[in-house]
């Protein structure tokens, strides 16, 4: 099944072969491993790899790491700084060939950086408070009016391409596998998931809580992580369908306010909290090990006076982007102990999107607009 070979460490080749190397790892630069799962334990590498075909993985597999502990890793998507590195407690199995180069520039000079972006500002779109943001599979820019339309642009002049009303309180949009998720939310949340390719509802979905925002997928799309605003917690969610899902173990964890969500893997979530009247919180990490989804706060990322946490994301350099509003951007390192920079870029923020190449889309709620900053970096200074 698999050629049976030595592989090089990273730096010191071009390309890179199919086959099995002992006292190795796949990483990403970054050791976020985003696009990586950990899969019950096994007593060898082969065991691992039964389980990858069982679950149709295989298709999708790009390296496992098999750890002496019986833990194994599986990536599933490529990182965009990654290296391969001498590992005495891991076996490497490369399964497909890897590009010799990474997917993404990692500027280290962020100062250099930031004053690129900053000075690449494009001509702005009108939109009426514009909530969340991000690009889908058909490279439409798209995003919701609080408590309005969910509207598809044109991501490089933002001219809107068309836009639907579903329900009359539309608290968030979503994306996930060319569905939008839409949260309408009068009293109690219904979900609607709708066709990215004409905006037709294809499901939809109830959900007891009064305000619901961020919706991502992790584990292969089999559970669903819900951020219930109104009730203070973040739910999991067993997914069966589109229109089926049941609580899983556990249901919930009790997060203050939470609003956005982003997962580096199936193991770490990073969680901003928003609201009105919510007291100042930081940004939180749910982390998953032996079976049980831990709290944890970076308190050093604690917003100041009015100011609300909305989103997070990491760039290619693994660095925390923090998205507030009353304030701007602030960046971190991934761990949220040193503040590596503030762009009060505009206070009226609220979603945002970062691409690999550093090109950002701002929802400016109070602006009633759309920023674009698109900086064209392929290779950085630093």
């Amino acid at each position: 099944m698999f050629i049976i070979g030595q592989l090089l460490i990273y730096a010191s080749v071009k390309s890179l072969s199919i086959g099995r190397v002992t006292a190795a790892r796949f990483t990403s630069l970054n050791r976020l491993n985003v696009g990586s799962m950990w899969l019950s334990t096994f007593n060898s590498w082969y065991e691992c790899m039964c389980s990858v075909i069982s679950m149709n993985l295989s298709s999708t597999a790009l390296a496992l790491n098999m750890y002496q502990n019986g833990s194994c890793q599986l990536f599933v998507s490529l990182p965009l700084t990654y290296t391969m590195e001498t590992s005495q407690n891991s076996t490497l199995i490369l399964l497909q060939e890897l590009p010799p180069k990474n997917l993404a520039p990692c500027c280290s000079n962020i100062s250099w950086l930031i004053g690129k972006m900053n000075s690449s500002q494009q001509a702005s779109g009108n939109i009426s408070k514009p909530n969340f943001i991000f690009i889908d599979d058909n490279d439409y820019l798209v995003s919701n009016t609080y408590k309005g339309a969910v509207i598809q642009f044109n991501r490089t002049t933002l001219n809107i391409i068309r836009s639907a009303t579903f329900g009359n309180d539309t608290m968030s949009i979503n994306y996930h596998n060319g569905l939008y998720y839409v949260a309408d939310c009068p009293s109690s949340c219904n979900i609607y998931v709708v066709s990215s390719k004409n905006l037709s509802v294809v499901a939809n979905f109830s959900l007891s809580s009064n305000i619901i925002r961020e919706i991502i997928f992790i584990r292969n799309s089999s559970l669903m992580v819900v951020a219930s605003n109104g009730k203070n917690q973040t739910l999991f969610l067993n997914v069966l369908s589109l229109s089926n899902y049941t609580s899983s173990t556990p249901s919930y964890i009790s997060v203050n306010r939470p609003c956005g969500l982003y997962a580096v893997n199936d193991s770490f979530i990073y969680i901003g909290s928003w609201y009105s009247t919510t007291t100042l919180t930081p940004v939180s990490t749910l982390t998953y090990s032996n079976n049980t989804w831990s709290l944890s706060t970076l308190p050093n990322t604690t917003p100041n006076g009015t100011q609300k946490i909305f989103q997070t994301t990491i760039d290619s350099c693994g660095r925390l982007w923090v998205a507030i509003n009353g304030y701007g951007i602030k960046i971190y390192d991934p761990w949220g102990y040193t503040l590596l920079y503030s762009w009060q870029v505009t206070t009226g923020m609220d979603g945002f999107h970062l691409t690999d190449n550093y090109e950002l889309f701002i929802a400016d709620f109070s602006a009633n607009k759309i920023l674009h900053f698109n900086p064209n970096i392929d290779q950085c200074t630093s």
